[in-house]
């Protein structure tokens, strides 16, 4: 029963507002992300019926996800070097003041 389901979700078709609603953004989010190249582009597309596969939906989402916390990573190693070199940086304003 498992596998049928999987196979259903390969082909569905959801519209724009389900895609959005997935990751808890706007329609015209994305449709600009669909413009952009970065979101997948429509299985169906016919004047007032857009649709997207389920599967290249889903897969965008996870891709973004991991791109976020890539970004997050990065984040923290940045804030990191900050901290080190404002500690640095008291150390040698500490040093000038204790020659002074």
């Amino acid at each position: 029963m498992n596998t049928s389901i999987e196979k259903l979700t390969d082909v569905a078709l959801i519209d724009a507002e389900s895609c959005a609603a997935t990751g808890a953004m706007s329609i015209s989010w994305w449709l600009e992300e669909v413009r952009a190249g970065r979101a997948p582009k429509p299985a169906v597309q016919r004047p007032r019926c857009t649709r997207w596969r389920l599967a290249d939906v889903r897969d965008f989402w996870r891709r973004f996800a991991a791109e976020g916390a890539a970004d997050t990573k990065a984040g923290d190693a940045m804030k990191a070097k900050m901290i080190k070199a404002s500690a640095k940086a008291r150390e040698l304003r500490l040093a000038a003041q204790a020659e002074a």
